[in-house]
C-alpha cells in the first residue's frame, strides 16, 4: 500500500476530495485487516471509519520513511484495540466452544484441511472463535505481534495472551477436524 506524496500533502491541508481519494485508495488494505476482527461487514465498516479518521488527524506524524501501508495498519490495529478495551463485558462473556471440549480434541492433519480449504473459509472459522481469543489469536498468528505487546495493548498478562493463542488453535483443529469430516462425508 503506497500513497502519493502529493496526496498526503493535500491531505495534511485539509482537502476533503484529498481525503475521499485517499480513503478510496486505502478502503480495501483497511477493510482486511478489520474483518479479521469483526463478525460482519458493518461492525468492520465502523471500525474502519474510525481508524481513517485517526489516519487523518495524525497524518502529520507520518514519516516518509516509514511504509504508508505499515503506518496505516499499526493506527487501524491500535484503532481495533482501543474499541475492543471499550468493550471489556463483551470480552469477558466467552462464548464458543466449552473448555472441555478443547481439552478433548484429537489433531487434524493440516496438510490435509489446507487442500480443501481456501483464506476465506478459514477466517470464517476464525470468526467463530470467542472474541478475545479471536482478538489475541490474529494479533499474534496474523499481525505479528509478541504475546508480551499484545498483553500490554489488551491489559492481560502474556501467559494469558499464550493461552488463549493455544485456545484458539485447540479451536480452529476442532473446527477445521469437523469441516473435514462433513466435507468426507459428502465426498462419500
Amino acid at each position: 500500500m503506497q500513497a502519493d506524496s502529493e496526496l498526503l500533502a493535500r491531505c495534511r491541508k485539509n482537502d476533503r476530495k484529498a481525503h475521499n481519494e485517499l480513503y478510496r485508495q486505502c478502503f480495501g488494505y483497511l477493510l482486511a485487516i478489520c474483518r479479521r476482527y469483526s463478525n460482519n461487514r458493518e461492525d468492520a465498516e465502523i471500525l474502519l471509519n474510525q481508524g481513517f479518521l485517526k489516519i487523518i488527524i495524525h497524518l502529520d506524524k507520518y514519516r516518509e520513511e516509514v511504509p504508508f501501508g505499515s503506518w496505516i495498519g499499526r493506527i487501524m490495529v491500535n484503532t481495533i484495540i482501543d474499541e475492543f478495551r471499550k468493550d471489556k463485558k463483551r470480552r469477558e462473556n466467552m462464548s464458543g466452544l466449552e473448555i472441555d471440549e478443547v481439552h478433548s480434541m484429537s489433531n487434524v492433519d493440516f496438510n490435509e484441511a489446507a487442500k480443501h480449504l481456501d483464506a476465506e473459509a478459514l477466517e470464517l472459522l476464525i470468526q467463530k472463535l470467542p472474541e478475545t481469543s479471536k482478538k489475541v489469536f490474529n494479533l499474534y498468528a496474523i499481525d505479528g505481534y509478541t504475546h508480551k505487546e499484545i498483553g500490554e495493548m489488551l491489559n492481560m498478562s502474556d501467559g494469558t495472551s499464550k493461552w488463549h493463542v493455544s485456545y484458539a488453535r485447540k479451536s480452529l483443529q476442532e473446527m477445521l477436524k469437523k469441516t473435514m469430516q462433513k466435507m468426507m462425508s459428502l465426498s462419500l
